[in-house]
């Protein structure tokens, strides 16, 4: 693959703006607003939310997010990918749920071949890996098929995983991503949409090869490492729920496709492997 899937997150909503006139049809020279100070009102209103959302992603400590990305390959084509990030807060621990159906075509083919397939596994199954992170620990790997032994589950090495969850999109990394793309300046509303139940405002903006460029170093940095190259005009679109939270976020380019949508933020949760299910 020659280019390094990745998550952008940003978002805003512009401020609507409702005047009410007392009295007859002229309106009272003290509540007049002219278009150009609602657009300045409009524009200050929503470079001050996308400044905030630096904090709102940096403060959040327990949600689902589902990424799907679609990535572009010399050899096999346009590749496609999902990314399922499970964070939860008591205890603090990641759950990742990689699927790669490219992969799991692949190992199925040779599997099959070798006369390695165990019965009932498809190409889905091997293209599926869960991963548990927690801190101060080594990795979870789940072994749902039993081709590592009889444990459900089977403790990892991070430097030695093929299949990093980490290595294709680092979560820390977010907040840096949010500060990126908080500079966006062709920045526009285009309606409301609900979003898992969260009422939103959709955004839409662009950011071209000279605008990543012209970013502060560490910003620049954190939009290069997570999405490679950009192949003309980055298009971003965000569903910003009320208090300024980014739900959903799709950006593309003229090669690859991403999609980020958050859920069940605050009430996330899965079930830790007990002693006994680990090999």
């Amino acid at each position: 693959m020659t280019r390094t899937p990745a998550m952008l997150a940003a978002g805003a909503f512009s401020l609507a703006l409702m005047l009410t006139a007392c009295g007859d049809d002229t309106p009272d020279e003290e509540t007049t607003v002219s278009a150009e100070e609602q657009e300045e009102e409009g524009t200050s209103t929503l470079q001050d939310l996308l400044a905030g959302l630096v904090d709102n992603t940096t403060e959040i400590t327990n949600y689902t997010l589902d990424i799907e990305m679609t990535m572009p390959d010399p050899e096999m084509g346009d590749i496609e990918m999902g990314l399922l990030y499970e964070v939860m807060d008591a205890p603090e621990a990641m759950q990742a749920t990689m699927s790669m159906p490219f992969l799991g075509e692949m190992m199925f083919e040779l599997m099959s071949m070798g006369g390695e397939l165990p019965e009932g596994v498809t190409a889905e199954d091997l293209g599926t890996h869960v991963v548990i992170i927690q801190e101060g620990s080594d990795p979870l790997v789940a072994d749902q098929h039993g081709l590592q032994g009889d444990a459900p589950w089977i403790r990892g090495d991070a430097s030695d995983m093929e299949q990093n969850p980490t290595d294709t999109f680092d979560l820390e990394s977010l907040p840096d991503l949010v500060a990126a793309f908080a500079e966006i300046d062709q920045i526009e509303e285009s309606g409301t949409e609900e979003v898992n139940g969260v009422e939103t405002t959709v955004i839409q903006g662009s950011m071209s090869e000279e605008d990543i460029d012209a970013l502060d170093a560490e910003h620049k940095l954190a939009v290069l490492e997570l999405i490679g190259s950009v192949s003309g005009t980055l298009d971003v679109s965000l569903w910003v729920a009320d208090d300024g939270f980014p739900m959903r976020i799709d950006f593309s380019d003229d090669e690859a496709a991403i999609t980020m949508e958050f859920s069940e933020i605050g009430t996330t949760s899965f079930e830790m492997p007990s002693d006994d299910q680990i090999g």
